[in-house]
Parts: structure tokens; C-alpha cells; sequence
């Protein structure tokens, strides 16, 4: 039994650097965001859900919204994968798709409370919300 776990275990330490290639091309990227809603009021204390519209497709898939966060406001990115960057010879499909993300930022919030989404080829999006 112990030299079963052993083995398990010199297996499982082995494989570790084989999922993971730290000599690989960071594939990720800021996706483009077609859209910014967010509601224009709430209640001090209550939560803001901002849904945010994201251009995915061909060789780019999403990954998660990231977000730096101040009392006063937050800004926000779309952060995907690009399965084509650091390859040659690699096609992509001409699947351009359009999703919803859903980000939700806890309180507490200064008013008015601005969002930004930041786009890597257009001007940022920004709504503002006031809290009353």
C-alpha cells in the first residue's frame, strides 16, 4: 500500500511540469467589448451587476473580466485566449460571436460610482451609476 502511494505520488510530481510549459507564448489578450450596461441607480449598500458584451470568435475564446477596483470606481477588461498567438500555420474559424459577461462589484460605492471598460482598439466605455 505504502509503495503503491509512492509511485502515485512520483507519478503525479513528474506530470506537474508537463501541464504547464513555462516556455510557452502567453496566449492571453483584451478582448473587444461591444457594450457596457449597468443600471443608472441602486440603494446604498446593495450590489452592482454590470453586464458586459463580448466580441469572441475565430481563434479568441473568453476567459474572465478582470477589474481594478476603487471606492469611487472600477475599471474593467475582458481577458481571453488566443489559441492561434505564438503558432504558425494555424487557421482560425470566421465564428465572430457576440456574449454576454456578467461582472458584480460589492458595495461599498462612492456616488456616483463610474465604470470603465477598457478596449484594446476602440475608446473606453464608461457608464455611471449613483447610489441614493
Amino acid at each position: 500500500m505504502k509503495s503503491s502511494l509512492s509511485g502515485i505520488l512520483v507519478v503525479a510530481l513528474a506530470a506537474v511540469p508537463l501541464a504547464c510549459n513555462p516556455f510557452a507564448p502567453d496566449q492571453s489578450v483584451v478582448l473587444e467589448v461591444e457594450s457596457l450596461d449597468a443600471p443608472a441607480t441602486i440603494a446604498p449598500g446593495a450590489q452592482i451587476t454590470v453586464v458586459l458584451t463580448v466580441t469572441t470568435g475565430g481563434c479568441t475564446v473568453f476567459d474572465h473580466i478582470a477589474a481594478l477596483r476603487v471606492t469611487s470606481g472600477a475599471q474593467l477588461a475582458a481577458i481571453g485566449v488566443n489559441t492561434a498567438k505564438g503558432k504558425t500555420n494555424y487557421s482560425c474559424p470566421a465564428d465572430i460571436r457576440s456574449d454576454p459577461h456578467s461582472y458584480t462589484l460589492d458595495p461599498p460605492f462612492e456616488s456616483p460610482f463610474k465604470v470603465q471598460v477598457n478596449r484594446p482598439t476602440s475608446p473606453p466605455l464608461v457608464a455611471t451609476v449613483l447610489v441614493e
